[in-house]
């Protein structure tokens, strides 16, 4: 089995530990248990194609054209409370890392963020897991991207970032082909 690759590599973060240390949160579906990392991340992607429906009347519909009406949710949603991102986090990041899962099949897994050992955090030891997605190998953080974009704004573009990921995994497709 080949190592593991992150695609693409980003800054080292600065993530606040709760972030990923509780799956816990008010909503209804927080307090759900689920059989799997699937089958709960796949339940807050739902989610969010509920509420963009119901609150913006935006369709999501788990395709990379979906994503400039993600990035229209997104903008009506922010600034997002410190208390809570956590849960914006989880939920439209899970329906984004549905849009990449979808066209490049992969499972979600916890993985910890490679750049977060070098991060130079004092608690960058602390190896804490996040959801990713494994795609034939390659980790893929949609909740990372989704929270860069909830705290610094639009400049965090969504659409690019995809591009960027789909070109370096089609590229590796092609590789291995």
């Amino acid at each position: 089995m080949g190592r593991a690759h992150s695609v693409p590599c980003l800054p080292a973060p600065v993530l606040p530990a709760v972030l990923w240390e509780s799956m816990t949160s008010a909503s209804p579906l927080s307090q759900q248990s689920f059989d799997s990392l699937d089958a709960m991340m796949k339940a807050w992607a739902e989610e969010a194609v509920r509420l963009a429906a119901a609150d913006h009347g935006m369709t999501l519909d788990y395709t990379p054209d979906s994503i400039p009406r993600l990035e229209t949710v997104l903008s009506a949603r922010t600034p997002v409370p410190e208390r809570q991102q956590e849960e914006a986090t989880r939920l439209w990041g899970a329906y984004y890392g549905e849009i990449f899962r979808r066209k490049y099949p992969g499972e979600w897994i916890m993985a910890v963020y490679p750049g977060q050992l070098n991060s130079g955090r004092s608690d960058a030891g602390d190896d804490l897991a996040m959801p990713a997605l494994d795609v034939a190998g390659s980790h893929v953080y949609p909740l990372l991207k989704i929270f860069r974009r909830l705290t610094m704004g639009p400049a965090e573009d969504l659409a690019a970032f995809y591009a960027k990921v789909a070109s370096a995994l089609d590229a590796k497709k092609g590789r291995e082909a």
